[in-house]
């Protein structure tokens, strides 16, 4: 085994180094889902084009036997993604009949359109009542007086979010609940209460308002947050205040919209969510190739370490994707990652960059220990994957115990009944279960009843062939490499001996391809209504990660 394991270490990392671009980094191709090519082509339909053949085809190719369409590459059907599917080929049958279209939409089963964000898009198109997307009228004062309510009781803004059947009003962009909403929830509502403006009251103040906030928040590229939904969200609101207005700045942002959504665009014909994650990709790459241990990677760690610096934010942090003038914000996870990248390609503690970004990290933390996405308390909720690398990273430096142990202490009491951890950004309680035992181990809590729990729940979720797989429901499913390999990595820390471990360790070892690579799977979240990616780099890195730990297990130093 010691051999086969070597060896699948030496051609995993070949093919992960041969995926480092020129320019240093590494960037995965992420996968096409429904939510964003549908989303481009409704812009495409606002802007009085055809969508163009290819997502006509990825559409016609991507309906499954039941006539319906997956969010994404899973392939569970979800009524959502058919809705805005069925949308999309009926406006095109509108304006260029096609039998194979026709078929296809004979296909469909009869569905009712329950999310606000779907009955926009139908309304836009005259197929949906836009009186019913807002709360019936004698419900707004109720609305107002929880809103106010809130004031006093701030905790209570997550639970007065507007529910996901219906859209806020207008009015709903001045008040507190609003200010306290998610970044993207904020990116995603503001164009629709836009368009729900324009439709309706026309208010000039309240028009201008919205787009004077929209257009404070587009990115350098012509995106807004560098996510294909919100930015055609976006752009169908535009073009509709500029019919209202005639604004040469409103043209300017839809025509740089417009090219940024095109790179969206994958060689299938379907579209991704984000154009890609690479800080996070080159983070992850970096840390699995320092922790493999070769000595001739030296060169590729330093050159992804440089690349990392370049598009550090000014604030100290790092976000998912880089823009060398910033603009996207910083995020905890993608600076903590991107902080160990660093660490582990050889940088100082005292390096400048990882100095700034440890301070942005620390003044992130939330009173309670935790760390979440982006900034505590504005919408946002501690997350377990993130508390835990921030854990990581503080263990490789001196001076942030405290911060640590209140971490630790978080994560305690965070896991569930049946000894889970849930988490936000990957699949899922796998994911989450797989980085609180790594943080709390490497940060010396062996022994509490949280680790005996976890390590329990991962035995018992593992599939007869060795693996683990879970779809971003929680559901169990086929195997994966990198559920596989993330389970793996986690009970060798806890267990050298550990007998799953070594069943996974057999699983990854026979998946692995000649080339070296592995095959990609559905394992990434976006948000559970737009659906999961692929993204071929997660393929590479954390089966190396579970491969090297065995290996240091074997050969302890």
């Amino acid at each position: 085994m010691k051999a086969d394991v070597e060896m699948a270490l030496h051609t995993g990392t070949k093919f992960l180094v041969s995926q480092q671009r020129s320019s240093g980094c590494f960037q995965g191709q992420l996968s096409s889902m429904t939510f964003p090519t549908c989303a481009y082509a409704w812009t495409q339909f606002a802007i009085g084009k055809e969508p163009d053949t290819s997502i006509i085809n990825w559409l016609l190719a991507n309906q499954d036997q039941n006539g319906m369409w997956s969010l994404d590459a899973s392939g569970i059907p979800n009524e959502n993604a058919t809705l805005f599917a069925q949308l999309i080929l009926q406006q095109i049958q509108k304006v260029k009949p096609d039998s194979e279209i026709q078929i296809a939409l004979s296909r469909i089963p009869l569905l009712s359109i329950n999310l606000g964000l779907i009955k926009l898009a139908y309304a836009h198109c005259g197929n949906y009542d836009w009186h019913r997307l807002t709360p019936p009228k004698f419900v707004i004062p109720m609305i107002k007086i929880a809103q106010k309510f809130s004031k006093a009781f701030p905790n209570l803004c997550p639970v007065l979010k507007p529910p996901k059947h219906l859209l806020p009003t207008p009015d709903f962009f001045y008040s507190d609940t609003f200010s306290n909403l998610f970044i993207a929830e904020q990116q995603t509502l503001v164009p629709a209460m836009l368009l729900l403006e324009l439709e309706g009251q026309k208010r000039v103040g309240t028009v201008n308002d919205l787009f004077s906030w929209l257009q404070s928040k587009v990115l350098s590229d012509g995106s807004w947050f560098c996510v294909n939904y919100i930015t055609a969200l976006a752009t169908v609101a535009l073009v509709e205040f500029n019919k209202y207005s005639d604004d040469s700045q409103a043209l300017m942002l839809i025509r740089q919209s417009q090219s940024w959504l095109e790179q969206t665009k994958n060689p299938d014909g379907g579209c991704r969510e984000a154009i890609n994650l690479n800080i996070w990709d080159t983070s992850l790459s970096l840390i699995a190739l320092a922790e493999a241990g070769n000595p001739s990677h030296k060169e590729h760690l330093v050159e992804g370490a440089k690349w990392l610096i370049k598009h550090q934010n000014k604030e100290g942090g790092w976000a998912f994707s880089g823009l060398l003038d910033g603009g996207l914000p910083s995020d905890a996870d993608d600076t903590a990652l991107a902080v160990r990248a660093l660490l582990k390609s050889g940088f100082p503690v005292s390096n400048d960059a990882i100095q700034n970004g440890l301070n942005w990290l620390i003044a992130n933390q939330s009173d309670d220990g935790s760390w979440s996405t982006y900034i505590p308390g504005e919408g946002d909720v501690g997350c377990v994957s993130i508390t835990a690398h921030a854990i990581e990273v503080l263990l490789e430096v001196n001076g942030y115990q405290k911060q640590i142990d209140q971490a630790v202490a978080w994560l305690e009491t965070h896991i569930s009944r049946d000894g889970f951890w849930d988490d936000l950004w990957l699949s899922k309680r796998t994911y989450g279960t797989a980085c609180a035992i790594n943080a709390i181990v490497k940060a010396g809590y062996h022994n509490i009843q949280a680790i005996e729990d976890g390590v329990k729940w991962l035995e018992s979720v593992q599939n007869p062939d060795g693996g683990w797989g879970e779809d971003m429901f929680g559901n169990q499913i086929d195997s994966t490499v990198e559920q596989t390999a993330w389970s793996m990595y986690a009970l060798l820390i806890v267990d050298c001996k550990n007998p799953s471990a070594r069943r996974g360790l057999e699983f990854l070892i026979n998946q692995q391809n000649p080339d070296g690579s592995w095959n990609a799977s559905c394992v990434g979240i976006y948000w559970e209504i737009i659906g999961g990616y692929i993204d071929p780099i997660y393929a590479s890195v954390f089966p190396i990660l579970a491969l090297g730990a065995y290996h240091r297990c074997e050969n302890p130093a």
